[in-house]
């Protein structure tokens, strides 16, 4: 009887080891999965908190200095109504929340730079508040451009963030953020709220940053609309444009432009390099503000509208553009700016008969696409302008360094400079060490003495929760070696002027953008005469 009890319990026990076995296997499957999909999720996490930086903002990374960190600020000034209340932290959070740190195009404000591996981003997520402070409002002009001073010459810790800002409210007109105008009184406005921004140069460039703003405001997807429109419009003009006639320009275009524009450009460049000298590097050693907490001069000046200085252009030359423009009156603001410093003592060194200025260019035709992510896409190249300093000016000698100024800066822009600027400095961010990185910026800027950016705006003005903005203005980041930063931005139909230099060479900002506001209307007062033709201007700049 135990005989046949065992051969009954002999089948259990095999099944019971058969469901054992099978159970294993089907617990080893589980197991493998869960690895295999738990490996695959932290690989896209891996990949959602690793985003390779870009070359330029590498290189600006490794080039800064103590002195001079690569720090970009703006702000932006709104005008309240008589009555209502003001964007405060809260509300400004929610707004730059939706709009801007939940989108994927602008996922870089979420991160910071790796400190395992510096040449990458990571994800993180800190609470707004760690990012904005809400300060008191300045009461006089000073103490704002003090307060911007600050923030261009204090380092950011990039291993923690890329930007901060700060807001605050006040009665209108006190920071003069706000220029005082009839319009603003008639309206009814009687506060301003200014949201002061800065951000490492790694983060982005300043196009990128005019298309976060264009985002933040209630009119970003008409901005975006309009962007998406010129686009169509230009891929409809490609198309009218036949296939042999392509062909041959691209053909043409590869041998002259990048071939012989490249010898061009690498010429002009490394002779510049070896023969340049900046006048104004007399001044920077005169003293030192190491210690100093304001060492910057800042000052923002409207000059006049877009298409007063499209007129007065097409009235001096046919061939003038609004760039060439801006340079010039740069040029003579140096002059000036020159003959000043050495009134108030300094060597007698001989002055050079040129001066460099560098003109940064971005690659994609100075705008992002909807669907775009910011990030840095611009080159450069350095301009050698006339530097008379010692002579006296007329309308003839303005004129005539105008039209220098439009060949030279046409004869430039017939190359590949800028490229070749972002292919040099891609390389250099790339294989070099920090310091190549930091001897390369020093020499490539040839000694310049001066940076003009132009950053395009908006056609018309724009509104952060209804309120309208009513200035719009930004700070370069100082290259080492380079005094004096200036942007030229258009914002509703108006040219706003906006510096940022060294105190040694620039004690008064504000005095510098008059010499230029000086000098343009000398250049007004001769287009309205009508005494240059359009043809009289092109024999003389094309001779």
């Amino acid at each position: 009887m135990d005989f046949q009890t065992n051969n009954d319990i002999a089948p259990l026990f095999v099944e019971a080891l058969l469901v054992l076995v099978v159970a294993l296997i089907f617990y080893n499957v589980i197991s493998y999965l869960q690895s295999y999909l738990s490996a695959k999720t932290e690989r896209r996490k891996q990949a959602r908190l690793r985003r390779q930086m870009t070359p330029i903002g590498r290189f600006a990374l490794m080039s800064q200095t103590t002195r001079n960190p690569s720090i970009i600020s703006f702000f932006i000034a709104l005008a309240n109504k008589r009555g209502s209340e003001h964007i405060d932290l809260e509300a400004f959070g929610q707004l730059w929340t939706s709009r801007i740190m939940t989108k994927h195009k602008h996922e870089r404000f979420s991160c910071r730079v790796s400190e395992s591996d510096p040449k990458y981003f990571e994800v993180i997520d800190k609470p707004f508040d760690e990012y904005v402070e809400e300060l008191p409002h300045p009461q006089h002009p000073d103490e704002f451009k003090s307060r911007i001073s600050n923030f261009l010459s204090s380092p950011i810790d990039v291993n923690n963030q890329l930007w901060e800002a700060t807001l605050s409210t006040g009665p209108l007109y006190s920071s003069g953020a706000i220029s005082k105008s009839n319009y603003v009184v008639d309206q009814d406005y009687e506060s301003e709220t200014v949201a002061l921004f800065r951000s490492h140069h790694v983060l982005c460039d300043g196009v990128s940053l005019s298309a976060v703003i264009a985002d933040v405001s209630d009119e970003g997807e008409k901005l975006n609309q309009m962007i998406l429109d010129a686009v169509g419009k230009h891929k409809l003009h490609a198309k009218k444009i036949g296939f042999f006639h392509s062909a041959t320009s691209l053909v043409i275009g590869v041998l002259v432009y990048w071939v012989f524009g490249s010898i061009v450009a690498l010429s002009a460049q490394f002779l510049n390099m070896m023969v340049s000298s900046n006048p104004f590097d007399e001044f920077a050693v005169v003293e030192s503000h190491e210690n100093d907490t304001n060492p910057r001069s800042v000052a923002w000046k409207k000059l006049t509208t877009v298409q007063e200085a499209k007129s007065v252009v097409r009235s001096l030359s046919i061939y003038v553009k609004l760039n060439d423009l801006f340079v010039t009156l740069l040029g003579r603001a140096l002059e000036r700016q020159y003959s000043e410093l050495k009134a108030n003592g300094g060597d007698d060194v001989k002055c050079p008969s040129t001066i460099n200025i560098v003109v940064p260019v971005h690659l994609t035709g100075g705008v992002i696409l909807p669907h775009q992510s910011i990030g840095n896409k611009i080159g450069a190249f350095v301009a050698p302008i006339p530097f008379n300093p010692n002579e006296e000016k007329d309308t003839v000698n303005s004129i005539s360094s105008l039209r220098q100024i439009t060949t030279i800066l046409h004869k430039i822009k017939m190359t590949p400079a800028p490229q070749i600027s972002w292919l040099v400095t891609a390389l250099i961010s790339t294989c070099a060490p920090k310091s190549v990185a930091k001897y390369a910026m020093v020499r490539a800027n040839c000694h310049a003495a001066a940076v003009i950016s132009n950053v395009r705006a908006f056609p018309f003005k724009i509104h952060w929760m209804e309120r309208p903005v009513e200035m719009i203005c930004a700070f370069l980041p100082l290259p080492p070696g380079i005094p004096i930063g200036l942007i030229v931005t258009s914002y509703d139909g108006e040219i706003i002027f906006s510096i940022d230099a060294d105190k040694r060479i620039v004690p008064d900002a504000d005095t510098f953008l008059q010499y230029m506001a000086d000098e343009y209307e000398v250049l007004k007062h001769e287009a309205t005469k009508g005494e240059v033709t359009g043809a009289e201007s092109s024999e003389s700049s094309f001779s």
